[in-house]
């Protein structure tokens, strides 16, 4: 490098000595920094592309042609491992379903693996689960120590592949993780060895993912992502369609949104729904709007939906509406409900309560009487069968010792397939992936 190029810090190449040596490092990690930030392709200039906006749906399915309102309960998972959290769900193009979710011991946990699970057009129950990721088979593939895992988001791309986006943590908690991306060309009946996505210069630390992707105009897909590291806010991650960091763009510079899930409207206007992280009232949802393709981002506002430090999913109907299922308390995950907003989300009314212990907040129950209650529950979901099964894992799951026990339904993920019904998965009691199916006239009959 010619002298020229340390122009700007002439002392720390002139001295000598140990102090010398000590500018000298400071100066190659500076300009390491430097190239690395330089070098990474999220700062390459991209011609501008538009949201793609999204498509009506099948004319029959749209018009309610489907007169018998549908909603349909299963359970997703198999009995092992006895904790389950973070599922999506994607509807494929040949009709099939896949479901993702990770399980171990306890969360965060290095036995944590990322499984996966069929169901055959048509059909009410899942197929036998199979683990599609696992720390081991990770390492080996992106040449990293990976000692833990989390977040699996499936979604098909434009070109038809079915992807897994997943987070992985080599040292220390979330705050310090990466994302890999699992690729399958067949829709599933084989992967591609994963890869790092690498979604930041430096360290390529602090990225988790949980909302579903956009696509673009050019082919491109859009991961809702966040950082929890420096900071909490939300981030639009850009990914070409072989898988390459296109860039990154910041939907909030705070500290209190986490987990977004993006709504298009047309192909330049957006809206991003977030999860309220900070520590002080009023705890609500927060919102941001973009009107240039998601290149920029208004400042995040509260929405009038209240939500307890927990993810939230939405979509968009036909009419503009937003549909959106949260935890609507201030406080504990005891409820789960379906809302929408006429308004560009940012106001809400609840239509219907898919899950509701709100009465029991704050109450102490010993386990004789949760588990009475949670057999009743059991019974209602159409899982009487395995009622033993799905009862002593919750009890293990939310039972503390000899104390109180509880309950807990979160990590909702809302999709929408080409017939126009509506798939929702979510974390029952910890235990179990629940997966609901509905159809438009019965959305129809809760507006």
């Amino acid at each position: 490098m010619n002298d020229a190029a340390y122009r700007g810090f002439p002392r720390v190449c002139d001295v000598s000595g140990h102090k010398g040596r000590a500018g000298r490092a400071a100066a190659l990690a500076l300009i390491a920094v430097v190239t690395a930030w330089a070098a990474w392709p999220g700062l390459r200039t991209a011609a501008p592309a538009g949201f793609v906006a999204p498509q009506p749906f099948a004319a029959a399915a749209s018009a309610g042609v489907q007169a018998t309102p549908r909603l349909v309960s299963a359970i997703v998972n198999e009995a092992e491992p006895p904790r389950v959290h973070a599922a999506s769900i994607a509807a494929l193009p040949d009709g099939r379903l896949f479901a993702t979710w990770f399980g171990g011991e306890r969360e965060g946990g290095t036995e944590v693996k990322i499984y996966g699970a069929f169901r055959a057009p048509g059909a009410v129950a899942w197929e036998t689960q199979q683990v599609i990721a696992s720390p081991e088979q990770t390492s080996a593939d992106v040449g990293r120590l990976v000692r833990k895992m989390g977040n699996p988001l499936a979604f098909v791309t434009p070109a038809g592949e079915l992807w897994v986006v997943y987070v992985s943590v080599t040292m220390g908690g979330w705050a310090t993780s990466h994302l890999n991306l699992l690729r399958s060309p067949d829709l599933g009946r084989s992967w591609l060895p994963a890869q790092r996505l690498v979604a930041s210069p430096f360290l390529n630390l602090s990225t988790l993912v949980k909302g579903y992707p956009v696509s673009f105009d050019n082919g491109d897909i859009g991961l809702p992502v966040y950082h929890e590291m420096a900071g909490k806010f939300a981030e639009l991650l850009v990914l070409s369609a072989g898988g390459e960091v296109r860039r990154k763009q910041r939907i909030d510079h705070g500290r209190r949104s986490l987990q977004p899930v993006v709504l298009v409207q047309d192909a330049q206007r957006a809206v991003a729904l977030m999860r309220y992280g900070g520590e002080q009232a009023p705890f609500r949802a927060w919102r941001s709007e973009t009107a240039d393709g998601g290149r920029s981002w208004s400042a995040v506002e509260a929405t009038d939906l209240a939500n307890p430090n927990s993810a939230l999913a939405a979509l968009r109907l036909e009419d503009g509406r937003l549909l959106a299922v949260a935890n609507d308390t201030d406080d504990e995950r005891l409820r789960l409900s379906l809302l929408v907003s006429a308004d560009e989300g940012r106001h809400w009314r609840v239509i219907h309560r898919f899950e509701d212990k709100q009465a029991l907040a704050g109450k102490e129950l010993d386990e004789p009487v949760f588990r009475a209650l949670l057999e009743q529950d059991v019974d209602a979901l159409g899982a009487a069968p395995a009622r033993e099964v799905i009862v002593r894992n919750t009890e293990r799951n939310l039972c503390r010792g000899n104390g109180p026990c509880g309950w807990q339904y979160d990590y909702p993920y809302l999709v929408r397939a080409a017939d126009g019904d509506f798939h929702l998965v979510y974390t029952w009691n910890r235990s179990f992936v629940r997966h609901l199916q509905f159809n438009r006239a019965w959305l129809e009959g809760k507006l």
